[in-house]
C-alpha cells in the first residue's frame, strides 16, 4: 500500500482532510457512512494500512445545484 498522493494539492479550492484510525471498527462504518455523504465530492486515501483520509473538497452540493 503507497502513500496518498498530492492530488488535493493539485485541485484548486479548499480541501478538509480527516483522519481515520481503522484498527477500531466503528472508524471503518464512520468513514464510509461520510464518504457516502459526501459522495462525488469526497475520497478516500490511504497513509497506510491503518490510516485512511477522507478529502473533502467542501461546496459541493452548491456546485451540484448551481448545475
Amino acid at each position: 500500500m503507497g502513500f496518498a498522493p498530492n492530488e488535493a494539492n493539485q485541485r484548486s479550492g479548499e480541501v478538509t482532510l480527516i483522519i481515520f484510525d481503522v484498527r477500531c471498527a466503528k472508524a471503518v462504518e464512520r468513514l464510509h457512512r461520510e464518504r457516502a455523504a459526501w459522495q462525488a465530492d469526497a475520497d478516500i486515501e490511504a497513509l497506510d494500512e491503518d490510516h485512511f483520509v477522507l478529502v473533502v473538497r467542501p461546496g459541493g452540493a452548491a456546485r451540484r445545484l448551481a448545475a
